[in-house]
């Protein structure tokens, strides 16, 4: 008896190449310097959340929260093989990214 072959067929258009280049100059672990993860976090650190959505955003064009969780649900295997990380169905809902752009924005009022 053989195994099943399963395949994956992904559109990847740009995204490997903008994730490679921003891997490489290691601006995940520079936005994680600046962006504290609070004690209860779970899933990605806010770096991969900005980097992964900063791609989405070059990428098509569009900074809209919405789609975000379609677009990666789209090229998932391609931004976990390239970033070597493990992605939640949570950690890109336009709820989570609302989360970190509101906290961005309230850090910003009480340094004033």
């Amino acid at each position: 008896m053989t195994d099943a072959l399963k395949l994956t067929s992904e559109r990847i258009d740009d995204v490997v190449l903008l994730l490679h280049v921003m891997q490489r100059v290691g601006l995940a672990e520079l936005l994680n310097q600046h962006l504290p993860r609070h004690w209860k976090q779970e899933g990605l650190d806010w770096g991969w959340v900005a980097v992964i959505w900063l791609c989405s955003i070059i990428s098509q064009g569009d900074h809209r929260k919405v789609w975000v969780q379609e677009w990666v649900e789209q090229r998932r295997y391609s931004i976990e093989q390239v970033c070597d990380l493990e992605l939640r169905p949570t950690d890109f809902s336009d709820d989570r990214l609302s989360i970190w752009s509101c906290s961005r924005h309230g850090d910003e009022d009480q340094g004033e």
